[in-house]
């Protein structure tokens, strides 16, 4: 057995393939939902050219979310850092690469330009942005001037969380905070005076750190800053062509050694803590704590409600779907194709506290696994400084405020990407604006919260831009929300109205209809055809050279009764959500127009045709009687899935479709009904680029198999192809968890680390995914897998074992073989992990090559079933004792021995099959030769080792099936059988297991160690 510390564990795969995690609690905490109604975008990947990796572990955190991190336990790796910083830009990838290398799970990244471009918290401000407001009272008129000093963010953070903090400069940033200065005819009224003021150390990005809040150093003083990296450890500046080679025709080649003595800096901070100490926050964590502290603590439950389980506070509603953004992720998100759901809204606001709850809940109803989440408060209103102040009463980065220096950010983005925004307040008389070069800049000034679906491509039916496919924006209370909650007349409105919008809102995501097929209809008379992959859309269709006065609206699962032929399908007009609201017709409804159409053929019937009669029928000389023809049912039905292909990361991805399972269940309960044992199979096809493949299939759909067949499912992802028994298919079904079913087969290289321990083997991780959470076990049921492999000069097929990697770290040999016949490596497990493809020969000086148990001796050598007599000598016709046998054969069938102490036979003594001889008692393998005894040391006959050996089988349910034709009655020496040995000689000789010798199967004749062996590698080695 090998064992590997923990560290070096992860370090074994250097380019481990997951789906799209990102780290929480679990690695799994936020997988992104295969068959998302929405799109996912990668930030990093799209302002970081160099970073080169889809599944990189940044993750961009706002002032709020970095507050909360540095509130929160645990040690976490961040990194100060912006795609404006030519430092950052050249770093990010390489700090990502060896973060993952060593093992971290998220890195996280905060932007001190909090827009991104200019609104810099870490760079001095020459001078405090101010803004003006005039009002008017009695005819007398009044400036007010109001300072904005958003040093003041930086440094009352550092001052109170990074208090350890060491600089590549002596140079510090210091704030400030004025009170407002108020003037009337020319004269200060009330002067500004200063009401804080702070200095802290000055960073340069990028700026790399380890931070525990509950760290000291060695003389017991605060220093959360475990380790930290400025720069490369000077203030000099730098691009990403200084790591290029200086030879110009090398092109973009990187110099290594200038490379590697980075990553050796970066690998020096993330050192300092174990691997397995970093931790990682969910969007749980950033998000409802935050709305539980603010609501109204009046209504007597908590917006996002907790339980605990296992000594672990855990939220009730499970991960949430929502991605705090920064308003740079932002501005990039709303350039970017796809299909998005958005909220504008913050913690602090009360109206955003009554809607989070349910938008979570309604989003999850409708397959949204992301919905972005951006704060109109840049700081989400908080104060370090004052950490009892309201948050709602701050605008200090309000930029949604027409008074504020800063509301510029809020216009612009809204007119330049929200184009047909609809919003309750009118721009003509409460709008947010600013005023550049003499010009006044105008846009709708929403109210949060501010939910609406997005896709910058969607054009309208009549051709005109229109990026927001539908809004909702009602303001209620945490209390006035509630589902119990009654107005004046007594009616539950509130609840009702809101959730009314969710459901108009969440049925249009996207531009125009995907993932629509055409069914035929079933007959060549029939117009029962079908159009498919309706289901919580919000869409309408009509024959394409109909009218459009023809459109008819869809309800359901799917357009039926048609005739074959091409349709034209589209979302239909719809209505968002505004106030103001009326007490008896509910929210203003705003008008959507229709969406632009695709075309769906429905195919034409292809079955047979009814024969005409001929009109000179002529009698055939030798007539037969006609039959009617019979339907092939087969065993397996398979149907294949094209995948997508990204050749930068080799990961294929493919979803079947509802409509192709519904074939195969039919299929499938045919072949049942006829008698057989179905498999429902899958097939996605790699390409040469391929070291991932993922499955994804829809819930419903995969309940429908465990509900309505009996098969097994079959994946083959080109990789490797993973068989799903009846009794997994009924635990992954009926696990509690919600979401599509992925499974993932994924292919990888040790670490150079790794192999210098296993040689160059290869790695596959195995998963699969209900939704968002992993399933690793299948409530006993079995996983048959197959992984393709080629054997490498030298080895022969016995050697090759399979390792499994279990959690504590440790390599754990399992069951498998090589399958010259396949070109596979084959296994069978009840849970998945990461396994390896090992190599492990063992040969012996009286094992020639030429011998008939050769194979049998090495094949069990490999996987350590045996050993030998001494290191060079197996002793093949040595006889067997009792007590060896029984050795043997637990381990061949993996069976742990007991722990010491377990009761045992009274002649068990103490030696190397004690523990052994207690487990096949407790387990009925063994019932001993009476008195409590078990005689350990006697020779064993042949059948009493094929009596433990069918025990065994029993007990494992392995008991092989398939008959030979062979019978016990067939030898001479049937009748010398013992009666207790009669059932196993009958189920192993007609099975083929037990095939005697001249005639003869000498039961009561002593077995040799080859002998058992063989017997053993006959079974396993199937």
């Amino acid at each position: 057995m090998k064992t590997f510390n923990r560290t070096l564990s992860v370090l074994l795969a250097s380019a481990l393939v997951l789906p799209v995690f990102q780290a929480g609690t679990a690695r799994a905490a936020e997988v992104s939902s295969f068959n998302s109604a929405v799109s996912h975008y990668d930030y990093f990947s799209d302002v970081y050219p160099h970073l080169n990796d889809a599944n990189h572990i940044l993750k961009t955190v706002t002032y709020e979310d970095l507050v909360t991190l540095f509130d929160s336990k645990g040690t976490y790796a961040v990194l100060f850092g912006g795609a404006w910083s030519n430092e950052t830009q050249a770093d990010i990838g390489f700090i990502n690469q060896v973060a993952k290398q060593y093992g971290v799970d998220t890195i996280y990244n905060f932007d001190t330009k909090l827009d991104g471009e200019s609104v810099d918290i870490a760079e001095q401000q020459a001078n405090p942005y101010t803004k003006v407001v005039t009002s008017t009272s009695q005819g007398v008129t009044t400036n007010t001037t109001n300072f904005y000093d958003f040093n003041e963010l930086y440094v009352e953070l550092v001052d109170k969380y990074l208090t350890n903090l060491s600089a590549n400069t002596d140079a510090t940033i210091t704030y400030s905070k004025k009170s407002p200065e108020k003037e009337s005819g020319g004269t200060v009224t009330t002067p500004s005076t200063v009401i804080a003021s702070g200095e802290a150390k000055k960073i340069e990005s990028p700026f790399l750190f380890i931070y525990d809040k509950d760290h000291k150093d060695g003389e017991g003083n605060a220093a959360p800053i475990i380790a930290s990296l400025e720069k490369h450890g000077s203030s000099a500046n730098y691009t990403w062509n200084d790591f290029l080679t200086a030879d110009p025709n090398d092109g973009d080649a990187l110099d290594t050694a200038k490379v590697d003595s980075y990553k050796e800096q970066v690998l020096n901070v993330f050192n300092k803590v174990p691997a397995a100490d970093y931790d990682s926050l969910t969007n749980w964590d950033f998000i409802a704590p935050a709305f539980n502290k603010h609501e109204d603590k009046t209504v007597g439950r908590d917006i996002f409600p907790t339980h605990e389980e296992n000594g672990q506070v855990v939220g009730d509603d499970g991960e949430l779907v929502y991605e705090h953004v920064t308003y740079n992720e932002l501005t990039h998100l709303l350039q970017s194709k796809g299909n998005y759901v958005i909220l504008f809204g913050g913690s602090w606001c009360p109206n955003t506290q009554a809607a989070i709850r349910f938008i979570n809940e309604y989003a999850k109803k409708y397959n949204v696994d992301k919905v972005y989440f951006w704060d109109t408060k840049l700081d989400a209103g908080i104060s370090v400084l004052d950490p009892s102040a309201d948050p709602h009463n701050s605008t200090f980065l309000q930029v949604r405020d027409t008074n504020h220096p800063l509301a510029k950010l809020y216009v612009d983005l809204t007119n330049k990407y929200l184009t047909n925004i609809k919003t309750q307040y009118l721009p003509a008389s409460n709008n947010v604006n600013y005023t550049e070069n003499g010009t006044n800049v105008v846009a709708n000034k929403l109210q949060v919260p501010y939910l609406f679906a997005y896709n910058k491509d969607n054009v309208n039916a009549d051709g005109s831009k229109a990026p927001i496919l539908g809004h909702v924006e009602l303001m209620y209370t945490w209390k006035n929300i509630q589902p119990d909650y009654a107005v004046a007349d007594g009616t539950i409105r509130n609840h009702t109205n809101y959730t009314n919008a969710l459901n108009k809102l969440l049925t249009r995501l996207e531009a125009t209809p995907t993932g629509l097929t055409g069914v035929a209809p079933t007959s060549s008379v029939n117009n029962n055809g079908q159009i498919t992959g309706t289901t919580n859309k919000a869409l309408e269709y009509k024959l394409k050279s109909a009218a459009d006065s023809a459109y008819t609206a869809v309800s359901g699962n799917a357009i039926t009764g048609l005739a074959a032929g091409t349709y034209s399908v589209r979302y239909a007009a719809k209505n968002g959500y505004n106030g103001p609201t009326n007490s008896q017709t509910g929210p203003t409804a705003v008008p959507y127009a229709a969406g632009q159409a695709v075309d769906v053929v429905v195919p034409a019937y292809e079955g047979p045709t009814t024969p005409t009669n001929p009109t000179n029928p002529t009698s055939p000389t030798n007539p037969t009687t006609p039959t009617t023809p019979v339907e092939e049912v087969n065993a397996v039905n398979s149907v294949t899935v094209t995948g997508t292909t990204d050749s930068a990361t080799g990961e294929t991805v493919a979803a079947v479709s509802a409509n192709d399972v519904a074939s195969l269940i039919t299929k499938a309960s045919k072949a049942e009904a006829a008698g057989k044992a179905a498999v429902i199979g899958f097939q996605v096809p790699g390409t040469a680029a391929t070291t991932s493949t993922q499955l994804t299939i829809p819930r419903d759909s995969f309940n429908l198999i465990a509900s309505g067949t009996n098969a097994a499912v079959k994946a083959d992802l080109s990789v490797g192809t993973a068989t799903f028994d009846a009794k997994a298919v009924e635990s992954i079904s009926g696990n509690a968890l919600s979401g599509d079913i992925s499974v993932i087969v994924s292919k990888f290289e040790l670490t150079e680390e790794g192999k210098a321990v296993l040689g160059d083997r290869p790695v596959y991780d195995l998963s699969l995914f209900a939704g968002d959470k992993q399933i690793s076990n299948f409530g006993g049921g079995k996983v048959q897998v197959s992984l393709p492999y080629t054997l490498k000069a030298g080895e022969n097929p016995e050697s090759i074992v399979v390792y499994y990697l279990a959690d504590s770290g440790e390599l754990q040999t399992i069951r498998g073989h090589y399958n010259a016949a396949t070109g596979t490596v084959e296994f069978a497990t009840t849970h998945f992990s990461q396994y390896i493809i090992g190599f492990n020969k063992a040969g012996f000086a009286d094992v020639p090559a030429t011998a008939w148990f050769h194979h049998a001796v090495s094949f069990l050598a490999a996987r350590e079933i045996t050993g030998g007599t001494d290191a060079d000598h197996f002793s093949p016709n040595a006889e067997l004792t009792r007590g060896q046998f029984i050795v043997f054969l637990l381990k061949a069938y993996g069976i742990e021995p007991e722990a010491a102490g377990a009761a045992n036979f009274a002649d068990a003594g103490s030696t190397y099959y004690t523990n052994y001889l207690a487990a096949a008692k407790r387990l009925g393998i063994a019932t001993g030769s009476g008195d409590n005894k078990f005689n350990p040391n006697n020779k064993i006959t042949r059948q009493e080792l094929f009596t433990l050996l069918y025990r065994s089988l029993e007990q494992l349910g392995e008991l092989p099936t398939a008959k030979t034709g062979a019978t016990v009655a067939s030898y001479a020496d049937a009748a010398d059988i013992a009666g207790y040995a009669q059932t196993a000689f009958t189920t192993l000789v007609e099975t083929g297991v037990i095939k005697g010798s001249g005639n003869k199967l000498n039961p009561e004749g002593v077995s040799t160690r080859a002998e058992a062996a063989q017997v053993l590698y006959n079974l396993l080695s199937q």
